[in-house]
């Protein structure tokens, strides 16, 4: 597979979370350097990790897709510079550093953001990715930031509720379920 097509498939899996091509992309021991955000089973090595990682991801946004928009590639790394889309259907939950996590309410709201991925490559497999990611820019086209009274209403009605918590729960056994 060439750098490219290898790129795309990684891409393709985490957007479909498709196990038989996220295997044809991934080292047992790969490793994503992303993964500090995100539920604890998102930083298992591998496969695992992967997973866990796409069904977050899946969890919170549909029609999730990668479009490259430019490539470069060595022997031993690559470089996609994307277009990241998707739509919030489900809560979006992040797991800050430190703190408790945190679950923004889905707002139904279509998103398109660059990002720029980076994959370190061994023996033809992706073996560590890191990401430059538009988070801000997402989240504004989702309606969650800058805080207005309507965005902080949401919020506060979704705390309330119990939608958070149950969010966290949720994508926390989900993401575990898809590592396992």
């Amino acid at each position: 597979m060439t750098p490219h097509d290898l790129s795309v498939a990684h891409l393709d899996a985490m957007a479909s979370g498709d196990a038989d091509l996220a295997r044809t992309c991934l080292r047992a021991d790969n490793v994503n350097q992303m993964a500090a955000d995100e539920p604890p089973a998102c930083a298992l090595p591998g496969l695992a990790g992967f997973l866990a990682t796409s069904a977050w991801l899946r969890y919170a946004f549909s029609d999730l897709a990668f479009e490259v928009v430019d490539h470069v590639a060595d022997a031993e790394r690559a470089i996609a510079h994307v277009w990241f889309r998707g739509r919030q259907t489900g809560p979006f939950v992040v797991f800050p550093a430190g703190a408790a996590p945190v679950s923004f309410p889905p707002t139904g709201r279509a998103f398109a953001v660059r990002q720029t991925h980076v994959f370190r490559t061994r023996d033809g497999l992706h073996a560590e990715h890191v990401a430059v990611r538009d988070d801000l820019g997402m989240m504004t086209q989702l309606g969650h930031l800058p805080p207005s009274p309507r965005s902080l209403a949401r919020m506060a009605r979704w705390t309330i509720g119990g939608g958070a918590r149950r969010s966290v729960a949720e994508v926390v056994a989900l993401s575990a379920a898809a590592a396992a």
